[in-house]
């Protein structure tokens, strides 16, 4: 049986996008008959844990390393958060004997490296699945200039990891072709989307206590889950919700999550825009409703991060079976397969105009939106269901 280390700075318990996906991977991959070892923090992602050294989770050992625990808030917290998880990682990783390969994520950003010095010490192969492009989203969010020491130091330690993989597994035909502007080889990389698996959701909206506490039972609900980041291009939903509050009273926004740009949503509620709610992230059976009481979901990509992301988010809209807007440019892997499958529309950044009329057509048009559900739901069965794409990994990392 061959076993592959996973290395990850957050794992299970964890439940934000990362920690989700790689757990149901593991779980997925333990099936399929494959060993799998799990090494990452003691910590949660919110820093307010500390959780057991190892356990044992459906047939996957997971060994947490003990490391800084500083606010992840602060820019030098994090940044000494990353290099002391890093750094006992390493020591960890030198001391393992019984493995077969590695799956690295690329978060935090200098752990891929550790893959590559390891595998010049040990001759372990590696693969290294990419959820954000380094150093290009940390120029794009603020966090280091180009040119700087900084990014020259990272663009070449990752140059190194991105070259000596044995596959790098990218998200979408957007990443890879950031990938391919690096130089490298279009057989060196291996596109593998997230997913998601099937929900069974109730359609009884009356009954929905989630959306009966914000009285939101009657009306016609455009959803947005998951991180409210810098990636996001919050400011065009906002414009869009107050056109709604004018042409459609029928319509609200219910934004569930939490993130950088969550200030601008209170703010835009204060400020009069009363047709906006926020919740706090739901999990489990309360995410379950979440997605039930949706009739259209949204999501978002900010222009310059094309090819440096995916919003993951967007899989659980396509389990849930409901129309989606993709506030993104052409060309990206989420805006070109709603508009091209037609589960949706897809708008580029300020584009209030053509949003307010497709959610004028959805909402009074029943007929038009059962035939869009029934692509969606068709299109998720077909490509995106859990077991499909985790098989993908299974065969590539056997």
């Amino acid at each position: 049986m061959k076993k592959v280390l996973i290395l990850s700075e957050f794992f299970y318990p964890d439940k934000s996008s990362t920690p989700k996906v790689l757990t149901e991977l593991a779980e997925d991959l333990v099936s399929n008959g494959l060993e799998i070892e799990v090494i990452c923090s003691n910590h949660s992602y919110k820093g307010n844990s500390k959780l057991n050294k190892s356990e044992t989770l459906n047939g996957i050992k997971i060994n947490r390393i003990s490391s800084s625990n500083l606010n992840r808030n602060s820019k030098i917290g994090r940044i000494i958060n990353y290099m002391s998880f890093t750094f006992i990682l390493f020591i960890k990783l030198i001391f393992s004997k019984d493995y077969d390969s590695i799956l690295v994520v690329s978060n935090p950003p200098l752990i891929p490296f550790i893959a590559y010095l390891n595998k010049l010490i040990k001759k372990k192969p590696y693969f290294y699945l990419v959820h954000d492009v380094y150093p290009d989203i940390a120029v794009e969010v603020g966090a280091i200039k180009k040119n700087s020491f900084s990014y020259n130091f990272m663009e070449k330690i990752n140059q190194l990891a991105f070259e000596n993989t044995e596959k790098l597994i990218v998200l979408g035909k957007d990443m890879k072709d950031v990938f391919l502007k690096k130089g490298l080889k279009d057989e060196k990389i291996k596109i593998i989307t997230n997913w998601s698996k099937k929900y069974e959701l109730s359609t009884n909206k009356m009954d929905n206590k989630f959306y009966s506490e914000r009285e939101m039972n009657s009306t016609f609900n455009i959803v947005y889950t998951g991180n409210i980041g810098r990636f996001h291009d919050i400011e065009t939903i906002i414009e869009i919700a107050k056109v709604a509050q004018k042409e459609l009273p029928k319509v609200k926004f219910l934004f569930v999550g939490d993130g950088f740009k969550r200030m601008e949503l209170e703010k835009a509620i204060q400020n009069g825009i009363n047709n906006i709610n926020i919740s706090d992230y739901q999990y489990d059976s309360s995410y379950l409703n979440v997605l039930s009481g949706a009739d259209l979901f949204i999501s978002t990509l900010s222009p310059r991060i094309k090819g440096l992301g995916v919003p993951s988010k967007t899989y659980s809209y396509l389990a849930a079976g409901k129309p989606i807007i993709a506030i993104m440019e052409k060309g990206t892997e989420i805006g070109d397969l709603v508009e091209e499958k037609g589960l949706g529309i897809r708008a580029d950044s300020m584009e209030i105009d053509k949003v307010i009329s497709f959610i004028k057509q959805i909402s009074s048009d029943e007929i038009k939106l059962n035939r869009i559900e029934e692509k969606v739901r068709k299109t998720f069965a077909e490509n995106y269901e859990r077991q499909k794409v985790t098989n993908d990994f299974y065969h590539l990392l056997k």
